[in-house]
C-alpha cells in the first residue's frame, strides 16, 4: 500500500466524543423506556409478560450497544492519542490530556493495546529488509564483512555501547545491554561461530532454551550497532551512523527477529520484564505505576543492582515529566545516586542522538510521571534457567 497513512488526532477525538455522547443517550432511553414500562398503568398476565420481555429484548439490546459505542470511543481516543505521539516533532503527546479522555487508563495498557493493534492490522504490508536499509553486507559499511571480525568475548561485550537501529526493540536492547552489565560471560556463552559463517544464538521461551541459526545476509544495514567513535567524532562530539560495527546485540535482535517472528513487526514492543526473560530464562519481577506495591525505591533498586540483577524501565507512552526521556521508551538502569535520590539509565540510542545516551532521574514524587514500568532480573547466577 502507498501514500500517507495516518489520522487527525482531533478529528478522531471529535468522533469518540460523538460516539460517547450517543452511547450515554441510549442508555438513558434504555433506562426511560424500562421505567415508563413499569410505571403504566396495566394489570395481568399480558402486561406482566411485556414487561419481562421488554427488559432482555429491548432495554438490553440498547445498554449493550451503548456499551459497544462507549468501547469505540475509547478506541478512537487511544488511536488519537498513539497518532499525536507519533506525529509530534519530538514523539510526545497531551497525556493529562488522553488520561482524561480514557478514564485514567493505565498507559501501560495503552501500550500494550497499540501493540495488538500493530500485530493485527491488515493495512500495511510487512516490512521488508529493504525498509531497513537493506542487507549489512550489501552496504558499503558491509563490503567484505566477516563473521570471525565480530569480537563475541565476554570483555568485548561488557565494553560495547549500543546505538539501536530503525527497529523499535529498545524492550530487547536495553534487556541485552543490562545482561551485559549483570553477566557478559552470560551472552558470550550463548553466540556461537559456526563453521559456515553463521552463528546459533540461545534465546529462552517460558525459561526453556531455544537455539536460533542467524546468517550474516539476514541482519539489515539499519539494525543495531556497536557505537565506534572515529577521530573526527571524538574531536568534534560527532556520531556518525556509518562507521559504527555490528556486535553481539546485532545478532541478537536478528535471533529475535528470527524466533518471535518471521515479521520484523515481531520485535516491535514489548515490557521491560518480556525482554530480560528472553534474553536471560530467567524469570523477571514486574512493577508498574498501578501495582499494588508501586515502583521499587531507590535502595530496593541499588540492592537489586549489587545482587547482579539486570534492570530496565519503560517512560511514559505519551509525554514523560522531562524532557530528555523519549517517550514509549525502555532504558538500561545502570546504577542509582542514592546520596542525591537518582536513577541512573543508559538509552539503547547511545551517544550523539535526539535525546542524551545517559539521563539521571530522580525518584521524586514526578517519577511516575516518567517511568511507568520497571522490569528486574534474576541475580546473574539464575540466568540460563539456573533458578
Amino acid at each position: 500500500m502507498t501514500g500517507f497513512l495516518g489520522a487527525d488526532p482531533e478529528q478522531l477525538i471529535a468522533l469518540g466524543r460523538t460516539m460517547e455522547r450517543h452511547g450515554e443517550r441510549l442508555q438513558d432511553l434504555g433506562g426511560s423506556l424500562d421505567a415508563a414500562a413499569r410505571a403504566m398503568i396495566w394489570r395481568g398476565a399480558d402486561a406482566e409478560a411485556f414487561r419481562d420481555a421488554l427488559a432482555p429484548r429491548v432495554v438490553s439490546s440498547l445498554a449493550d450497544e451503548a456499551i459497544r459505542l462507549g468501547s469505540g470511543a475509547r478506541d478512537l481516543f487511544r488511536h488519537a492519542a498513539q497518532q499525536d505521539a507519533v506525529s509530534s516533532i519530538d514523539g510526545r503527546g497531551d497525556s493529562a490530556r488522553y488520561s482524561e479522555l480514557l478514564g485514567g487508563e493505565s498507559w501501560s495498557d495503552v501500550i500494550n493495546w497499540a501493540q495488538d493493534v500493530w500485530e493485527k492490522t491488515p493495512f500495511d504490508d510487512p516490512m521488508a529488509i529493504e525498509d531497513l536499509g537493506g542487507r549489512y553486507i550489501d552496504s558499503p559499511e558491509g563490503a567484505g564483512f566477516v563473521p570471525g571480525d565480530v569480537d563475541l568475548s565476554a570483555e568485548a561485550i561488557g565494553e560495547q555501547r549500543m546505538r539501536q537501529g530503525s527497529l523499535g526493540d529498545c524492550w530487547l536492547l536495553a534487556a541485552l545491554m543490562a545482561t551485559a552489565q549483570s553477566d557478559p560471560q552470560f551472552l558470550a556463552d550463548n553466540i556461537t561461530l559456526r563453521d559456515d559463517g553463521t552463528w546459533d544464538v540461545t534465546l529462552y521461551e517460558d525459561g526453556q532454551p531455544v537455539v536460533v541459526n542467524v546468517s550474516p545476509e539476514q541482519i539489515a544495514r539499519d539494525g543495531a550497532r556497536v557505537e565506534t567513535m572515529g577521530d573526527r567524532e571524538e574531536n568534534d562530539g560527532s556520531n556518525d551512523w556509518d562507521n559504527d560495527e555490528l556486535g553481539f546485540m546485532s545478532i541478537y535482535e536478528q535471533a529475535a527477529i528470527n524466533h518471535l517472528g518471521p515479521d520484523y513487526e515481531s520485535v516491535v514492543a514489548d515490557t521491560p520484564a518480556a525482554g530480560l526473560e528472553l534474553v536471560t530464562g530467567a524469570d523477571a519481577g514486574s512493577s508498574d505505576i498501578l501495582s499494588w506495591g508501586g515502583q521499587p525505591s531507590i535502595e530496593q533498586l541499588g540492592a537489586a543492582l549489587d545482587e547482579g540483577r539486570p534492570i530496565t524501565v519503560m517512560t511514559d507512552p505519551l509525554m514523560p515529566f522531562r524532557g530528555d526521556l523519549s517517550s514509549a521508551h525502555v532504558y538500561q538502569v545502570t546504577g542509582v545516586d542514592a546520596a542525591n535520590g537518582e536513577v541512573i539509565l543508559a538509552n539503547p540510542w547511545g551517544d550523539g542522538a535526539s535525546m542524551p545516551g545517559e539521563v539521571r532521574v530522580p525518584l521524586d514524587v514526578f517519577y511516575g510521571n516518567n517511568i511507568v514500568m520497571t522490569g528486574v532480573g534474576a541475580p546473574s547466577e539464575q540466568f540460563g534457567g539456573n533458578g
